[in-house]
């Protein structure tokens, strides 16, 4: 992988009218483990995985709920191309049009919709579409809450892994670190929409709170990511998330 996602940023472009958002630094473990109501079947549009079954209507390979769990845990960037769909039952699978099969292969191929991403046969909450996940993803979300619970967990995540690293070298006593209210974050979404860095990198901390800034006007488009090794560079600072480390809570300060 070209960076280290533990330690990185997390990018954000949202498209809130088509439901999409394009993340780096939020990868397919972290989606799983994060987002609200995660799929227990999903289809396989593009993989390299061996341990699948297949479904002869669609061509395409699926994952049961089973070996979904397994799935969850690997480095799935080491894989390259991983696309899917979830779905509710394979039986519904097997009732999707040749139109639809055709749709989400051209979705899969280009990273763009044709007409909705949303099918009434697979009553499908998402579509994950990535070529090195955590680095560059594209997921299309039914409902945007299950987005802000993904983000929620993320971030909670690598503030704690963050503050463990310096607690390592100081012997500063470990603590947990809560996720940040999902009402904090929504107030973020019109950066969002924009292209926004959550800045880890940048973060300070003194003793008794973190501050994470929340840069803006990136200086190069977010598909930038897919060919550069070196993170994105922003503009503007217009807001920082802050964490009260004596109260355990989080709050957003706006300049």
């Amino acid at each position: 992988m070209k960076k280290d996602t533990v330690n990185q940023s997390v990018y954000i472009h949202m498209d809130s009218v088509i439901n999409n958002v394009v993340t780096s630094g939020i990868t397919f473990c972290d989606f799983m483990n994060g987002v609200g109501l995660p799929p227990e079947h999903i289809l396989l549009l593009k993989h390299r995985f061996s341990d699948v079954s297949f479904n002869a209507h669609t061509a395409f390979d699926f994952v049961e709920t089973s070996t979904l769990s397994k799935l969850k845990n690997q480095s799935v960037h080491r894989f390259d191309h991983f696309c899917w769909v979830d779905f509710e039952e394979i039986d519904l699978v097997n009732q999707l049009s040749p139109q639809e099969i055709a749709e989400l292969l051209y979705l899969a191929h280009t990273g763009r919709h044709l007409r909705s991403p949303f099918y009434y046969k697979l009553q499908n909450n998402f579509i994950y579409l990535t070529k090195e996940d955590g680095w560059y993803n594209k997921v299309y979300y039914r409902n945007m809450n299950h987005f802000y619970e993904l983000l929620s967990y993320v971030i909670a995540k690598k503030t704690t892994e963050m503050l463990q690293e310096k607690a390592f070298f100081s012997f500063i006593k470990k603590r947990r670190i809560v996720s940040p209210p999902i009402t904090v974050l929504k107030r973020l979404s019109a950066h969002f929409k924009e292209g926004a860095c959550i800045a880890f990198l940048e973060a300070e901390k003194t003793r008794t709170a973190l501050k994470i800034p929340i840069g803006t006007d990136l200086l190069e488009e977010m598909h930038e990511l897919e060919r550069s090794s070196e993170p994105i560079a922003y503009g503007t600072i217009p807001a920082v998330l802050y964490y009260d480390l004596k109260q355990n809570e989080w709050n957003l300060v706006e300049s």
